[in-house]
């Protein structure tokens, strides 16, 4: 089964103000990336356009979540990504921004997205069971991983070795 990896970025100081106020709003990470097996790597980064390349992660303050999907919808999700990228998807100031306000009102815009919402689609494309029910618009970097580190998936922690861990809810 292949894998993606789905790194979460903490500010370890010293950064854009747009971090701080992300972790202030739900601590502790600012930002994520989803990676595939052959190292591209997609997501979307304040005022720039989604990337596809290959990306090493070698930044203090990443952390690397795992999770494996089937042959036929990793390749959706990495065509996914490629398709973003080639169709100049953008990033969604107005989106992030009404974050708190996402359970009131949906704002869907074309061709734009912001890093967690792009990952979360992602993973959903690539079939992953944790994420199957969530709402993408709602969801920020420190709730994507929470969803998938309570799932039980497959992960590395601090971009150590790989270990499995039993979920730490039930109802997947």
């Amino acid at each position: 089964m292949p894998l993606i990896n789905v790194m979460f970025y903490e500010p370890q100081g010293g950064e854009h103000w747009i971090n701080h106020v992300i972790t202030k709003y739900d601590p502790p990470y600012s930002h994520c990336d989803v990676q595939f097996e052959d190292g591209m790597a997609s997501s979307v980064f304040q005022n720039e356009k989604v990337y596809w390349k290959p990306r090493g992660f070698k930044k203090p303050g990443y952390k690397r979540v795992t999770v494996s999907v089937d042959d036929h919808t990793y390749k959706k999700a990495y065509n996914l990504c490629a398709d973003r990228f080639r169709l100049g998807y953008g990033f969604d100031a107005i989106g992030m921004y009404s974050l708190p306000l996402a359970s009131v009102f949906t704002l869907e815009r074309d061709k734009k997205t912001y890093c967690s919402k792009h990952c979360a689609e992602v993973l959903k494309v690539a079939g992953a069971r944790a994420i199957r029910d969530e709402d993408t618009n709602q969801m920020t970097p420190s709730a994507l991983y929470r969803v998938l580190e309570s799932s039980g998936v497959i992960h590395a922690n601090s971009m150590a070795g790989l270990r499995i861990e039993a979920p730490a809810r039930m109802g997947l």
